[in-house]
C-alpha cells in the first residue's frame, strides 16, 4: 500500500523504538489495514476464515496496544477517493486481462478467490461496537482512513500514526510507527523531520515521488524506478512542470 518502493528508500531513517516508550502516547489507526490482515490471515487449516476473524484481530491487537498503555483512536475509511477507485479499476483489468491470457493460472486464480474475503459494513459496524464497548474513541473518516490519521497528527491531536501504508507522508502525517504488532517488542519510528533532513525529502517531493514510481492514485512512468526517480528529484527538484516533459 501506497508509493511504490517508498518504504525501502526511507529503511535509513527508521528509528527502533521499544513499545514502553510509547506510554501514553495517543496514536491513530487506520482500522481498514488490520481488518484485511486478519481477513487474509486468520484461516483454519482447510484455509476457511475462522468465524469473527475482524473482531478477534481487533481484539488481539488493542490488548496489546492497552497492555503497553497505548492511547490508541481508531478511524474508519469513509468512502474510496475517485482517483484510487480508477486506480483500483485499472487493477482489475490487468488482473482480468492475465486470466485471459494465462490459463495455465485458472486454477490457483479460483484458490485465491476462495481465499479472498472483503471487509462488510456490518464488520465495520461490529468493530465499532466492540471499541464503544472497551471505551475506546474512533472516526468515521469523510473519505480515506489515512488521510484522517494524517491530519489528527499535523493538528496534534494524535502522537502520531500506527501504519504499513506512506500515504501517510503523503497526506502530511509526521510521526510514523511500524512494525507495532511484531511478536518482539520493537517498533520502528519514522519521523518526517528526520527524513527531510537525512535525505532531503520534504512532504511535496513525496509527492513528487507518486508520480515517478506509482501510488494507490498514480501510475507512475513506465522504467523508472527509485534510483531513477531519486536521480530526476535531484534535476528537476518537485517541478512538475519539469518531469511532465520527460513523459
Amino acid at each position: 500500500m501506497g508509493v511504490k518502493g517508498l518504504w525501502k528508500l526511507l529503511e535509513s531513517a527508521g528509528q527502533p523504538i521499544t513499545l514502553e516508550s510509547l506510554e501514553n502516547k495517543i496514536l491513530a489507526v487506520d482500522i481498514s489495514l488490520w481488518l484485511n490482515e486478519s481477513l487474509r490471515g486468520m484461516r483454519d487449516h482447510q484455509g476457511s476464515l475462522i468465524e469473527n476473524a475482524h473482531l478477534l484481530g481487533l481484539f488481539y491487537r488493542l490488548c496489546k496496544l492497552l497492555f503497553f498503555k497505548i492511547r490508541p483512536v481508531f478511524v474508519f475509511d469513509g468512502g474510496v477517493p475517485l482517483l484510487k477507485k480508477q486506480t483500483i479499476s485499472k487493477l482489475v483489468d490487468v488482473q482480468r486481462s492475465l486470466e485471459e491470457q494465462q490459463t495455465s493460472l485458472i486454477q490457483e486464480h479460483k484458490r485465491q478467490e476462495r481465499m479472498a474475503a472483503s471487509v462488510s459494513n456490518e464488520m465495520y459496524s461490529e468493530c465499532q461496537e466492540l471499541l464503544s464497548l472497551f471505551g475506546i474513541p474512533y472516526i468515521v473518516s469523510p473519505m480515506e482512513a489515512e488521510a484522517q490519521c494524517a491530519v489528527l497528527d499535523f493538528t496534534n491531536q494524535t502522537d502520531g500514526t500506527i501504519t504499513d501504508d506512506s500515504d501517510i507522508f503523503l497526506f502530511g502525517g509526521r510521526n510514523i510507527y511500524r512494525y507495532v504488532f511484531r511478536e518482539s517488542k520493537l517498533a520502528e519510528f519514522y519521523d518526517s523531520q528526520r527524513i527531510q533532513r537525512l535525505m532531503g525529502l520534504d512532504r511535496k517531493k513525496m509527492i513528487t515521488l507518486a508520480y515517478l514510481l506509482g501510488s494507490d492514485y498514480t501510475d507512475g512512468i513506465k522504467n523508472v524506478g527509485i534510483v531513477m526517480a531519486m536521480e530526476l528529484l535531484s534535476t528537476f527538484g518537485d517541478d512538475l512542470t519539469g518531469l511532465q516533459k520527460i513523459k
